[in-house]
């Protein structure tokens, strides 16, 4: 089994998927192939991939049907959910994590929703600093 790293593609990136010129929201980065039966040359095969929020799912879904792994190295979402404890954080069967609080007593809960644990780390802090933002002014 090959595992793929799924990682935060740098800032401009678009999606490689043909046709698509999306900002991408993952990237794939591909171990070296040393898969010859199919007679070609695999030297010069990319090894990283974008993916949009659109391609992503049927990407990530490709490689696991093709008994490849993909582990998400932006972070443990067991440490992501020690660092918000305020927070339910779970996965989809998709591969979409999310995390719902309530904020400000609010009685209905907010919810982020990411590809990555360093997407969704991101998505939380800027929940977080809203909400204490929020809360903070309100009282003056």
């Amino acid at each position: 089994m090959t595992i793929y790293q799924a990682t935060m593609p740098p800032d401009g990136a678009t999606c490689e998927t043909r046709g698509c010129c999306s900002v991408a929201s993952v990237r794939l980065i591909v171990p070296a192939l040393r898969f010859d039966a199919d007679g070609v040359d695999h030297s010069k095969d990319p090894p990283t991939f974008d993916t949009c929020e659109l391609h992503w799912p049927v990407m990530r879904d490709a490689c696991r049907r093709n008994g490849h792994a993909v582990a998400d190295s932006t972070g443990d979402l067991r440490a992501l959910v020690a660092d918000f404890p305020q927070c339910t954080i779970f996965a989809s069967d998709g591969g979409r994590l999310y995390a719902s609080a309530r904020v400000n007593g609010s009685v209905q809960g907010t919810t982020v929703d990411a590809f990555l644990v360093g997407q969704l780390r991101i998505r939380l802090t800027q929940l977080t600093r809203t909400a204490v933002g929020s809360a903070s002014g309100a009282r003056r």
